[in-house]
This record gives C-alpha cells, structure tokens and sequence, in this order.
C-alpha cells in the first residue's frame, strides 16, 4: 500500500505539473509575451543526471534552453554566486512556497538533489559553466531578453546597505551567438547600467578584431572592457575594488587582509605569516607538485590586468596560498589546506 500511495503522488504531481505549464502557455499565446521560471544551471545538472539514469541520451544535454517557446530562464544567465544573491534578494520581498515533497527521499530527483549534487560541489563542479557548454544563446528578438534583463537590474529589489555594481559579465556563450550589432548592444546596455556613455564605433571595431585572438582589451579613463579567447566578457567600472591594491596590517597573533570590499583575518600565531603580491616565474605547492602562480591565476581565467592583485599569503618568504576567493567567492583557494604544514 506504501508503494501504491507514492506512485499515486508522483502521478499527482506530473498531472499537476502538465496542467501547470498548459495554463502558463495558454496565457503566454494570448498575451504574446514569455512568461519566466526559477530553473538554473543547478536545476539543469540535477535534470540531466536524471535523464541519464532513466537511459537518456544525447538530448538529455539540451533540456531546459535559456528560451523556449513560451519560456525565458532569466537565472540561467546568472554565475552561482549571482544566483544565491539574486534568490536571496527575492526572499527577502516575496513569499517563496515549498514543495514539501522536496524533502522527501523516495523521489530520484530529491536523492540526486540532496545526496549526488553536494558531493559533486565539494569537487568544485561549476554548474553555470556546464550549462552554457550545452546551450547557445540564438534569440532573433533581442530586445525581449534586454526587457527581461533591464527590469531585473535597473529596479533591484529592496536590499539593506545595497552597492551599485562595478562590473558585468557577458557569457561567453551568449557572445560567440550573437552578431556583431547584438554585441554592440550588450556592451552599450552594459555600459549604461554603469552609468557609462556607449563605446565609439572605431573603438568597438577594434575590440571586435582583437577577439580573433587570444585576448581583446579596450580601457578609457571611465571603464575597462575584456575578454580572453574562451572566457566571459568584462565590463568593469575602472572605479571597481578589483582594481585597487590589497593591503595587509599584523595586529596581535592575527593577519589582517583587505581587498576587493572585502576584510579577512587570518590566526598568524608565530608571526610567520606574511602577505605579498607574487613575484614573476614564482611557484607554489599544489596536489601534483610546484606550480607557477602565473599558470594558476591564467587556468581560474582572471583578466590579466588584475592577477597581480590577487592576494598571496606566504610563509617565511615563500608562497603557500593563492587566496583566490577575494576575487571570486565561487572560488576555492589554492591549497585549500596549508595550516596542517606549517602551524
């Protein structure tokens, strides 16, 4: 009778989820618009590994596009962390209802969500990059997606002690799809949430050669626009915290470290501990031997106008620790674990 009652829930479910998105479509053709949902990259990984234990195949890769028909994912153009802030902004002003058969183990999903994906994270799984490896961003509308986007960002939702942005990211999916007018589009709506004039056609020109190569770079005196041969697009305020210069201060038995907004203390108990900005061709210990910090900082592709601020912790004068999560919460340092070596 267990088994009977759970397959008559699961039914319930899909039935109820059908009519769901029926109803949702319906009113989509009607009013021609979109209507968008909360899945994101985590969803989709979740879906996949679903899929695969069921005998999915190729296709599986493809479920859940940033556009459908009817849909728009707007999360699925949010990196990890943005996604967190994001939903976390959202609680905050609106009431968020809980399946309560999300808890509960007799579902794959929930299994999959619960037991499968934490154990892929603590290995650094990088959902965001997954999805985008698998889809393309093609929409002939442009201007929907900015709809979507200029809402979301040029009226956030209330926020105590809220900061105003200094830089965007431009998936590189969404770049390599979009035409070369699309570009210049991004990179002006970009630019205007910054509070920025749009970039001149001469310069814009020749960051577009430039991205034939490894890098593309273009900087004036108000902003900084960047892009590597595989990574995302950079549109930074040249106001931003990435750009300043780490500082350190000893006090006690304790080293305190500054950058980026952000304030870190580390336990310096036999003083040993020092911090400093890498010197050229340097290395550090990593799990398969020395490494060379220059390598380690290009592979988490940071813009190479800003590597030689990431902080560095040393000890005794020599390197231990890339402390990459200053840039980048979503990143780990690298070793994650020295104290066990030298305190």
């Amino acid at each position: 009778m267990p088994e009977l009652a759970s397959h008559l829930k699961k039914g319930l479910e899909e039935t109820g989820r059908i009519a769901r998105y029926e109803e949702l479509n319906q009113l989509s053709d009607s009013h021609n618009t979109y209507y968008a949902t909360g899945h994101h990259p985590r969803d989709y990984f979740e879906s996949i590994l679903l899929h695969l234990t069921r005998g999915g195949g190729k296709n599986a890769l493809q479920t859940l596009p940033p556009l459908s028909p009817n849909r728009f994912l707007p999360l699925a153009f949010l990196e990890d962390k943005e996604r967190v802030d994001c939903y976390s902004r959202i609680v905050e002003s609106y009431p968020v209802y809980e399946d309560e058969s999300n808890a509960d183990s007799k579902f794959k999903r929930n299994r999959i969500r619960n037991e499968i994906l934490p154990l892929l994270e603590k290995e650094n799984l990088n959902y965001y990059s997954i999805y985008w490896n698998f889809h393309s961003w093609e929409k002939t509308e442009f201007e929907t997606f900015l709809s979507f986007y200029i809402e979301r960002n040029s009226e956030p939702l209330p926020k105590k002690n809220s900061v105003k942005a200094k830089h965007f990211l431009i998936p590189h999916q969404t770049w390599i799809h979009s035409s070369k007018e699309k570009k210049k589009t991004l990179l002006d709506f970009h630019l205007e949430l910054l509070g920025f004039p749009s970039v001149y056609k001469a310069p814009f020109e020749d960051f577009i050669r430039q991205t034939a190569g490894e890098r593309a770079f273009l900087q004036n005196k108000l902003f900084t626009i960047y892009k590597s041969k595989l990574g995302d697009t950079w549109i930074m305020d040249n106001s931003s915290p990435l750009f300043s210069i780490p500082i350190s201060q000893a006090d006690g038995n304790n080293l305190y470290i500054r950058w980026n907004d952000q304030e870190r203390r580390i336990p310096n108990i036999n003083g040993k501990l020092s911090f400093q900005i890498s010197r050229p061709g340097e290395k550090i210990q990593v799990s398969i031997g020395k490494k060379e910090i220059s390598e380690c900082l290009r592979e988490k592709k940071i813009p190479f106008f800003i590597r030689e601020n990431i902080p560095i912790l040393y000890y005794e004068g020599k390197p231990i620790q890339i402390l990459f999560s200053f840039f980048d919460s979503n990143l780990k340092d690298l070793p994650q674990n020295w104290q066990n070596k030298f305190l």
